[in-house]
């Protein structure tokens, strides 16, 4: 295996294992001296697996004494990681998927973009995110008109992150964001669209996003299904 991806097949090969129930919830992984040994590859390789599937909440890892299987896995996302959902659901081990792509003018957004997004038009960014086929959730965003009025909808559809078309087609690149949290009840048309019965929970992230020079970039509103996606807080002492 070529040191370059080796921690990707590292954590590949750990997270079948976890997925298929070889390590079970609760249970300590090998060490890292074990893993190192197993795979035949340096213990910074292995360091850097184990962090992979800790972001991706498969595993808990305690200093002192080891990583151990989560009991609930879903999609997860940490506070203060700044990540895609693209790469949420690869971390997970899904194949990442979109559908149902839709960008268009949006005449009249909600009243808390337009304190936000310093544009006379607005664009709206209209798609479903799917892991492995399944609807996981529903995105909204919108963008000022510099931005929103040059994103093709086809490479969009492509790329599936929102984050990578603009970092690699319009240069622009997010840099930090102010989320809130909060739990909804699904609407007929986020019941539909999410497979879910209408009034089942919802996990709710509104997401203000900026550049790097501090300019407003994106407002997004995200709605998630609340079995399969939980929002991690770790804290420290």
């Amino acid at each position: 295996m070529t040191k370059r991806h080796a921690h990707e097949i590292v954590a590949d090969s750990l997270r079948t294992q976890i997925l298929d129930g070889r390590y079970k919830p609760g249970e300590r992984l090998p060490s890292e001296e074990a893993l190192t040994d197993e795979y035949g590859v340096s213990r910074n390789t292995v360091r850097v697996a184990l962090d992979r599937l800790a972001a991706a909440n498969l595993i808990t890892r305690r200093r002192g004494s080891g990583s151990y299987v989560n009991v609930e896995i879903g999609i997860s996302h940490s506070l203060g990681s700044l990540r895609s959902f693209t790469t949420l659901l690869r971390d997970l081990g899904l194949e990442p998927g979109i559908t149902g792509v839709e960008i268009r003018r949006d005449p009249a957004p909600p009243l808390e973009i337009l304190g936000f997004l310093p544009s006379e038009a607005v664009w709206l960014v209209r798609r479903v995110r799917t892991g492995s086929g399944s609807p996981f959730a529903l995105l909204d965003s919108w963008l000022p008109d510099r931005i929103g009025s040059r994103i093709d909808p086809e490479v969009l559809s492509e790329r599936q992150s929102l984050y990578a078309s603009l970092a690699e087609d319009l240069d622009t690149r997010v840099a930090e964001a102010t989320e809130s949290i909060h739990a909804e009840a699904a609407d007929e048309r986020e019941a539909g669209v999410l497979g879910v019965p209408v009034g089942s929970p919802l996990i709710v992230i509104r997401r203000w996003t900026y550049d790097r020079a501090g300019r407003p970039v994106e407002y997004t509103r995200s709605a998630a299904r609340g079995d399969r996606y939980r929002y991690v807080v770790k804290l420290r002492a």
